[in-house]
């Protein structure tokens, strides 16, 4: 019967324990260096189509709603250009002009004087200043006032101030005579429009 005994010093033992442990060094190697490697990468492949995902399912989920973000934006450019015509860059004096005879021929009063009287920068915007005397009637000043009120940009009034006009008796007699609003009043205000500040 044939001995089972490993024997160590046998060159045939000595081999097969060589390629084992070769093998097996080989196999730890690959692991170590190749298979770990592999899976990390893998992992971080997953996760990353995990973000992606959820990214373009965030996306899918408002993609309903991109009719409606268009509608708001066409609403906000046109409100856009209404404030910039309302806040222009620079005063457009021959247009502030035009509206302010238009008005003044609306109302029906007599304009004495008027002139630009310079601007005034503030933080954000610039005070442009005009100074307005005029005749006017009680009717005719308020007409004055709501027409400058109806102007499609802001504009304030100060410094009003009221006399007695002094022709008032023989104007009283001339409207008598002949149908009109009489002039009473000499009115002298200063009005304001505003522009927005260049940054």
């Amino acid at each position: 019967m044939a001995s089972s005994n490993f024997d160590i010093k046998d060159k045939k033992n000595i081999y097969l324990v060589t390629v084992v442990v070769v093998c097996l060094g080989s196999c730890y190697w690959f692991y170590d260096s190749v298979w770990t490697q592999f899976q990390s990468e893998k992992l971080r492949l997953v996760n990353q189509q995990k973000e992606a995902q959820a990214e373009l399912d965030k996306i899918n989920s408002q993609r309903p709603r991109i009719p409606m973000l268009e509608a708001d934006l066409a609403r906000a450019e046109i409100e856009f250009e209404r404030l910039k015509e309302m806040f222009p860059e620079e005063e457009k004096v021959p247009y502030r002009l035009q509206d302010l005879y238009a008005v003044v021929r609306a109302s029906g009063v007599n304009i004495q004087a008027f002139k630009p009287s310079g601007s005034v920068p503030q933080e954000h915007f610039v005070e442009n200043n005009y100074s307005f005397n005029v005749n006017a009637g009680y009717h005719m000043l308020g007409k004055l006032f709501e027409e400058i009120a109806n102007f499609n940009y802001p504009t304030t009034i100060e410094n009003l101030k009221l006399v007695r006009y002094g022709a008032i008796t023989q104007e009283v007699k001339k409207a008598e005579d002949h149908g009109w609003e009489p002039v009473t009043m000499g009115v002298s205000f200063d009005l304001t429009t505003f522009t927005s500040r260049k940054q």
